[in-house]
């Protein structure tokens, strides 16, 4: 069967290639460390490229809030497609325009208008944190605005368009890329075909063009058109994925264009390929997976400085900042005082996943939040396109901070009746079973229920409360509460839960975890998550998911089951906490290790086994909630603070 690799991506590793292996039949020996993955599964997840049949659509558990057990099946593109959608809709309920007067608290004046000052067609004058343009009347402050409208245009600086001659063959490595004779400020038109090369019919064809890039102007690469579906990616000199474009001919997802701003200048590659086939070795003409389809494309492809306009805005340490462009721009970001990214989102607006009363904006073309994690002038910066745009800026503080009542963590272990409509599955009552049903299988009895309850409890407030301590949040006020030995409370304001039981079968949901909402500033306060455990407690002989069970990392005899099945179960439910309370997913296939991490791989991590893979050994240590880049499967640049904006989803009233 044909798969296709999505990619949705910022700044991704080199591509390392791992080598397969079948699922590990028992619990003696070392683990398999395949993951159940192909050596091209691998060296596409390590290069940010996700596996996805491409025309499969929106279809299982929403990838932004599930903890997924495989990704192979996930099509991003098309997620983001249809999220934007909702997205557009929501923004305008009369819920979120009421939040946005109730948060805004005294603050609640009319809009700013702030046009730029720089003139619609001169570039440079403010496009860093350096030169940006401070807007003094924003903020939270006494007499200030804290919501506004920039509004300006991005000057047309493109260079002519240069119609490049059809490639020659061998062009199908980074050695043998086609030049384009660009050296700073220029842009070709290319035409060519994929499928013509002298692998086109063994192991795939792939065609490479360079260019040479000067310090500070924008690489960008688009598809216009093609007669097969095709990807653009475009790569540095290290032969690092850096962003993706694509087209495919019947329309059926939104065209994506790539770029990437050069700080210091260099070479350039932009690699056109069919979906259907990888290349293992970027320097091997001869590397690919296999040949699979054939056709014409073009493409663009050039380097030359692009307008980007940024303003300043002083933040206090806590504030919630959003963003939403509309208009011409494509991507909008915050930025420390130059510095890279602490956020940015580029051609997607992912706000559906906000609850019904956060007053963050949202509907444009991209949009973004930001927790402040010190005081300071920030840089919000609009870019990515040519003409007039309008961005929404608004700022809040945490929903917490209006009440004196504690955030309450419910763990619900004794099962439930919830219509899992709310996670985006079937319209239906679904009863799934309590924690207790899934003892057996690993090896516990039901006598071990309250130590394994108490585990779970004590690594949730472990990571969601002692951890956040150190931060030093005024007022920090979170309560983590065993369901087995306290009455139920959900339903009560300020109380949400967790459900750790049941199964796939019971949910009609394929995942491990899922939560409700993502909600920077925490102010929807009475979300619902599930952590399933079916997958978690299942055997490992015969299991192609093997690497999800806990049954996996555990050794006869090796430190105390219970405990360590407690702190592998409760960072998975902290993991879904973190999401209701405003955390996207961060990188899960590099080194550091994140509770925020998404699912399909890395579950040692997750699971604290450490890089032995087994429970209960010296090198376990302690996944947390840390900085960490995002995933680069989800379409966010820049590095995520996840224990700065756990932490701040609990400060309490002051």
């Amino acid at each position: 069967m044909k798969r296709a690799a999505m990619l949705v991506c910022a700044g991704a590793g080199l591509i390392a290639v791992v080598v397969p292996g079948a699922a590990n039949a028992g619990n003696a020996g070392s683990p398999d460390r395949s993951e159940g993955l192909s050596a091209a599964e691998s060296a596409r997840l390590d290069a940010g490229v996700q596996l996805a049949p491409l025309r499969s659509g929106a279809t299982g558990p929403s990838p932004f809030t599930a903890y997924l057990p495989d990704l192979h099946k996930t099509n991003f593109a098309a997620w983001v497609a249809k999220v934007a959608k909702i997205s557009a809709a929501a923004a305008t309920t009369p819920e979120r325009q009421a939040a946005k007067a109730r948060w805004s608290g005294a603050s609640d004046r009319a809009v700013l208008s702030y046009r730029e000052k720089e003139a619609a067609t001169v570039i440079g004058a403010n496009d860093t944190t350096w030169k940006g343009e401070k807007v003094s009347a924003f903020g939270l402050g006494a007499g200030l605005h804290n919501r506004m409208v920039v509004s300006g245009t991005l000057a047309d600086k493109r260079p002519a368009l240069r119609s490049l001659p059809m490639a020659k063959e061998d062009n199908g490595s980074i050695p043998k890329a086609a030049a384009t004779g660009i050296d700073g400020n220029g842009r070709v038109k290319i035409t060519g075909r994929i499928g013509d090369g002298p692998y086109g019919t063994s192991t795939g064809d792939f065609d490479w063009y360079k260019l040479t890039a000067k310090p500070g102007e924008t690489v960008g690469a688009a598809i216009p058109s093609s007669s097969l579906d095709v990807f653009g990616l475009l790569v540095d000199g290290h032969g690092t994925v850096l962003d993706v474009a694509w087209h495919t001919p019947d329309g059926s997802l939104p065209e994506k264009t790539a770029s990437t701003t050069s700080a210091a200048g260099g070479t350039y590659y932009l690699l056109l390929l069919d979906p259907d086939t990888w290349q293992m070795d970027f320097s091997d003409s001869a590397s690919g997976t296999g040949a699979a389809n054939s056709g014409n494309y073009t493409a663009e492809f050039g380097a030359y400085r692009t307008d980007r306009d940024a303003v300043l805005v002083k933040l206090r340490r806590g504030d919630v900042l959003g963003t939403s462009v509309t208009g011409a721009a494509g991507r909008v970001s915050v930025q420390k005082w130059d510095s890279p990214y602490v956020t940015a989102s580029s051609q997607s607006d992912t706000t559906a996943y906000y609850p019904p009363n956060s007053p963050l904006p949202g509907g444009g073309n991209a949009a973004t939040a930001y927790v402040a994690e010190a005081d300071g002038w920030y840089g919000v910066i609009t870019e990515t396109g040519i003409g007039a745009y309008r961005n929404a800026v608004e700022v809040y503080r945490p929903g917490g901070e209006s009440t004196s009542a504690p955030q309450t963590i419910y763990l619900d272990f004794d099962g439930a009746s919830i219509n899992t409509s709310i996670f985006g599955g079937p319209d239906m009552q679904a009863k799934l079973s309590p924690l207790s049903s899934f003892l057996k299988g690993w090896g516990l009895t039901q006598a071990d229920l309250p130590a394994l309850t108490d585990a779970i409890t004590k690594t949730v407030t472990e990571n969601l409360r002692d951890d956040m301590r150190r931060k030093n949040i005024p007022n920090l006020n979170v309560r983590i509460v065993n369901g087995r030995t306290s009455p139920d409370t959900f339903g009560r304001p300020n109380v949400s839960r967790v459900i750790v039981g049941g199964a796939i079968d019971e949910s009609q949901i394929p995942t491990v975890g899922i939560a409700e909402h993502i909600d920077p500033g925490n102010y929807g306060r009475e979300d619902t998550a599930l952590v399933l455990q079916d997958l978690m407690s299942a055997p490992v002989k015969g299991n192609p998911s093997a690497v999800v069970s806990l049954n996996y990392y555990l050794r006869p005899g090796v430190g105390n089951k219970v405990q360590l099945i407690g702190r592998a179960v409760g960072n998975v439910v902290a993991h879904e906490v973190g999401h209701y309370i405003g955390n996207w997913h961060t990188d899960n296939s590099n080194s550091v290790k994140s509770i925020m991490d998404s699912g399909g791989r890395g579950f040692w991590r997750m699971f604290n086994a450490g890089p032995d893979w087994v429970l209960g050994t010296a090198d376990d240590g302690d996944t947390d909630f840390t900085t960490d880049r995002y995933s680069l499967n989800e379409p966010f640049f820049g590095r995520e603070d996840t224990a700065n904006v756990t932490a701040w989803a609990f400060s309490g009233k002051r």
